[in-house]
């Protein structure tokens, strides 16, 4: 699958962001802040959009699926090599 080049962009200042946050040996805080903002922001959106109790079931099955594919997809390389820590 082909990200458009704004969308890889953004991406990539949100890791910015988060390897200056993890400076000092802090990745897995960071990681789980990550995590909750993300959590945050989508329930901020989807109440902001008029979604109603009803829709939030179907809601978090959406994000969810999102999070599986995109954590799937970057383990198998599919935006480019992972760059592991060297020992």
């Amino acid at each position: 699958m082909a990200y458009p080049p704004d969308f890889l962009k953004r991406v990539d200042q949100f890791i910015a962001l988060a390897n200056q946050m993890a400076e000092g040996g802090l990745q897995g805080e960071v990681s789980a802040a990550i995590l909750f903002a993300a959590g945050r922001y989508n329930a901020f959106n989807f109440l902001s959009n008029e979604g109603s109790e009803q829709d939030q079931a179907t809601a978090v099955d959406f994000y969810v699926s999102e999070y599986r594919k995109a954590i799937v997809s970057n383990l198998e390389g599919a935006v480019g090599p992972l760059v592991k820590p060297q020992s």
